[in-house]
């Protein structure tokens, strides 16, 4: 009877597995449908979102400890060769570490946002977005954040990556910076100054964020990252006020 029920549940996980897979191919398509990527790029952004979706599947499923390489990469079709020209760690691929990459139409959206949401609510809501890779299911950040709540020593490695992150979209804050009425008479060399003051300001405020959420201890990712920006810009604009 034991082993019956045993082969089932592996028959069950098997289907789902298998159902995963064609659904994350489906989403990838999607995604990767980029008129301005290469053959090459294409494949390279479908393998890394497949070992990205497999990590967070099955650290959700299995806990941390059993998320080995070996798994992730069966997992995404891939070698454990192949995984290491992706990420250097199975932490990484939980937490989709990455070179940030902002494109021109994407940078043009958020200096949109400058005027009508104030500089500090568009930096902290360029960061988050920066943050996550292209969305390969509909609730990746949320499942990420689930993780860092179930595996809080994660943090380390999350905190570690967004410093990492703030000096890479320095130049995209120059832009925002420049948007604002404020520092537009600026000389460029003024506004560089400016971007890495309210980059530190808006980076910390989504670091303090980030750990406020994870200590909380919640039920649930549901909602949380609008939650975590919204706790995040609350945060940067009461030292803002204080400071002036």
């Amino acid at each position: 009877m034991n082993n019956h029920l045993s082969i089932h549940r592996e028959t069950c996980i098997t289907v789902n597995l298998q159902w995963r897979k064609k659904a994350l191919s489906a989403r990838i398509i999607h995604v990767i449908t980029e008129p301005n990527l290469g053959l090459r790029d294409r494949k390279r952004l479908e393998t890394r979102l497949r070992l990205e979706d497999a990590a967070v599947t099955l650290v959700l499923r299995d806990g941390l400890e059993h998320t080995t390489v070996d798994v992730i990469s069966e997992l995404a079709d891939v070698s454990p060769r192949t995984f290491f020209n992706y990420f250097e760690s199975k932490d990484a691929a939980i937490l989709g570490l990455r070179q940030v990459e902002i494109a021109e139409s994407e940078l043009a959206e958020h200096c949109d946002r400058v005027a009508e949401n104030g500089l500090l609510d568009t930096v902290i809501h360029l960061l988050l977005t920066v943050i996550g890779p292209p969305s390969t299911r509909p609730t990746m950040r949320e499942d990420r954040l689930e993780i860092l709540r179930r595996h809080p020593q994660l943090l380390t490695t999350q905190l570690a990556q967004f410093t990492q992150l703030t000096t890479e979209v320095a130049s995209a804050v120059t832009a925002l910076v420049a948007r604002d009425a404020r520092f537009a008479g600026d000389s460029p060399a003024e506004q560089a100054a400016s971007a890495d003051l309210v980059l530190s300001l808006c980076g910390g405020a989504v670091r303090v964020a980030v750990k406020e959420w994870a200590e909380m201890n919640p039920t649930d990712a549901e909602g949380a990252a609008e939650q975590l920006e919204s706790r995040a810009i609350s945060l940067a604009r009461e030292v803002s006020v204080k400071l002036s």
